[in-house]
């Protein structure tokens, strides 16, 4: 009996590691566009990749669903159309490949080679913001903390200003990504020219400054708060926009507005370099308050005031009203251009 416990003591560390080994063959990954990812694959079993979306496209040099043998290929691959997972094996030893994936309209890069130790599985999660180790030391999901009104308001300010503080405070575009494709495209008759995108990703926010060109000889009045992108099949609506909702006849504006995070409450992640075609709402004919009445009828409970005789022996009676909005997004007056740059200074209050 002393010699069975003694065996059975021996096998049960052995047991520990042998599995402790197979735990590392899955593998977790964060997905970045900025990172290829390392894959390890193995000539006699296969590693099944899985992503967090739907894959649109697949395309590498050497990855074949049916290798010749003794040919170029240096990788097997499954995958089906409209799955978010394939799986890989490579053909012979030494091989070494990179595989391009795209998910979301946005492009990740693969870097895979023969191992010995190749993984079985390996799952790629969105971002390592959103897991957390709990007290058992398990990855759980964690929601992304929304960016506060007053930080996009900042956010925007700083769009609107940039061609002016780049160069008296560049210290304020730290850390943020810029491009200026000058992306033209036409939206029911309007020319849009995407002059400048910017990134701020501790926001997960990506602001626009567009320019709607009306070559028609009829004003354009379009929904400020319509205003968004399309990436792929994706589309994504402002969260605060600087717009000012009309487009006169034979002339053009400019018109800003920011996209703050995805659809589902998650992180975006879109990068500043991505093809984004601007979407918008038309307003057919002109806006109701815009229209004046055919018919004047005097309101209710009101006074005659001096000053206000229309000339037909009737008194208009004067009324102001002031109501503030508590929606984010800026308005301006229909057709009024954007309101004006803010200064560093004012940048700098938003931000805070």
């Amino acid at each position: 009996m002393r010699w069975i416990l003694v065996i059975m003591g021996g096998l049960i560390p052995l047991i520990s590691r042998a599995d402790d080994g197979l735990a590392s063959r899955v593998v977790r990954l964060c997905l970045s566009q900025d990172q290829p990812a390392e894959i390890k694959l193995g000539t006699q079993g296969i590693t099944t990749i899985e992503f967090p979306e739907k894959i649109e496209a697949l395309d590498g040099f050497g990855f074949s669903s049916n290798p010749a043998p003794n040919g170029l290929d240096l990788f097997q691959i499954s995958f089906n159309k409209g799955t978010n997972f394939f799986s890989l094996k490579a053909v012979r030893p030494g091989v070494e490949g990179n595989l391009t994936v795209v998910i979301g309209g946005k492009v990740y890069a693969l870097f895979c080679k023969e191992a010995p130790d190749p993984s079985f599985v390996v799952i790629f999660h969105e971002s390592e913001a959103k897991y957390s180790s709990d007290t058992a030391g398990e990855p759980r999901p964690q929601a992304a903390k929304p960016a506060s009104p007053a930080r996009l308001l900042g956010f925007l300010d700083k769009v609107k200003a940039f061609p002016t503080l780049k160069l008296s405070a560049p210290e304020v575009y730290q850390n943020i990504d810029v491009a200026e494709p000058n992306a033209q495209s036409a939206i029911n008759g309007i020319e849009v020219n995407i002059k400048r995108i910017i990134r701020d990703d501790g926001l997960d926010s990506i602001g626009f400054e567009i320019q709607l060109g009306n070559r028609t000889d009829k004003d354009f009045f379009y929904d400020p708060e319509s205003l968004g992108v399309r990436v792929g099949n994706e589309v994504y609506l402002q969260s605060v926009s600087d717009a000012g909702g009309m487009v006169p006849a034979g002339r053009a504006q400019t018109a800003f507005f920011i996209i703050t995070g995805s659809a589902n409450g998650g992180r975006n992640d879109l990068a500043v370099t991505n093809k984004f075609d601007v979407v918008l709402r038309q307003i057919e004919g002109e806006p109701e308050h815009n229209k004046s009445s055919a018919e004047w009828q005097e309101p209710p409970g009101t006074l005659p005031t001096a000053g206000s005789d229309r000339g037909d022996g009737i008194t208009r009676a004067k009324s102001t009203s002031n109501k503030k909005s508590g929606r984010r997004t800026r308005k301006q007056e229909k057709g009024a251009d954007p309101s004006p740059s803010p200064t560093a200074k004012e940048v700098a209050q938003h931000a805070e």
